[in-house]
């Protein structure tokens, strides 16, 4: 059987090969977004094809769509850390076989596999198949998988705070220049609302900073008294906290699980409201490195937009890449 394994994340892609049936006879190919699989798919290289959800070029939803309306002869499995349910629901509709959420558990695949009837040819007597060509992983695209499982869980959160799909990004992880952050959020003309909370734990730390701008920031009341069905009385900056809270806390969570972290988390507290970046952040901090996780969610039923920042100090690099390394050669 030819398989295709369709994700933008190596170390995703690695977890996928290593749990399926060591004595499968397949023929395994990868590709790193939508539009690699579906041009493999379209060339009749592709059986059985296991999709994430969120992609860059093309993402999951639209591979899906494109193999519907084409007819095109292959069986997908989705495999994601987008937990929605509405996301479940439409892939579904779209006619994906099963969902598996990341990260994936080769008893889990197997169940999915032989529910369909999937393993029929198996390699002769003790016989297993060849590995492909190794991928070399770094610490940071590590962390980029586990914040990508981590993102998913606070976006199921947070749609169930408003009832609404919540589109999911790819996140960016880099070492960099705490000012970097700055510039990319620097606009004399937009005033911004940040929410803060710190966190501590296992030699770790830093904060996590929420960032909406005025127009997100006067729109979530009314939202959740319309999605709640009751007026939400509580003024803009109770909700905001509210929403900071909830997302943030369910991000470090997933994070720190994964990484067999504990992590202390502080109580949320207003940085700055209808601010300039630059009244926000000390100069003494500015150049200094930092571990930036960038997620960019989007709320597409409420023109919504919030901008999460998961910044580690200097100090904690170290630490945090020696956790993700122990990951490397399992």
């Amino acid at each position: 059987m030819k398989v295709l394994i369709c994700d933008d994340s190596k170390v995703a892609r690695k977890s996928i090969e290593h749990a399926l049936p060591k004595s499968w006879d397949i023929e395994v190919r990868f590709a790193e977004n939508g539009q690699e699989a579906l041009d493999l798919v379209e060339q009749g290289l592709v059986e059985l094809l296991f999709l994430d959800l969120t992609m860059p070029v093309m993402d999951g939803f639209e591979v899906l769509q494109y193999i519907k309306e084409k007819q095109l002869d292959c069986l997908t499995i989705v495999v994601s850390g987008d937990i929605q349910e509405k996301s479940q629901s439409r892939v579904e509709k779209l006619g994906a076989l099963g969902f598996i959420k990341k990260p994936i558990v080769s008893d889990e695949l197997h169940d999915v596999l032989e529910r369909y009837g999937l393993i029929r040819e198996l390699l002769p007597g003790n016989h297993q198949r060849k590995k492909t060509k190794t991928e070399h992983i770094e610490p940071t695209d590590i962390l980029k998988e586990v914040s990508n499982i981590a993102l998913g869980d606070a976006a199921k959160l947070l749609g169930g705070m408003l009832g609404s799909f919540i589109q999911l990004p790819v996140p960016d992880v880099a070492k960099r220049p705490y000012n970097t952050l700055i510039n990319e959020l620097h606009d004399e003309n937009i005033r911004v609302n940040m929410v803060s909370e710190g966190f501590v734990g296992n030699a770790i730390a830093g904060e996590a900073i929420l960032c909406v701008d005025n127009r997100t920031l006067n729109d979530l009341p009314s939202k959740l008294s319309d999605y709640h069905g009751y007026e939400f009385k509580d003024d803009s900056r109770s909700v905001l906290l509210d929403v900071a809270s909830t997302l943030i806390a369910a991000f470090l969570k997933r994070f720190s699980s994964q990484l067999d972290l504990e992590l202390n988390i502080s109580q949320p507290a207003f940085l700055g409201m209808s601010e300039t970046v630059n009244n926000v952040f000390k100069e003494d901090v500015k150049d200094k490195e930092v571990l930036i996780i960038t997620i960019d969610y989007e709320i597409p039923d409420y023109h919504l937009n919030c901008d999460l920042y998961v910044i580690f100090t200097e100090a904690s690099i170290a630490a945090l890449e020696e956790r993700a390394g122990y990951f490397i050669d399992e």
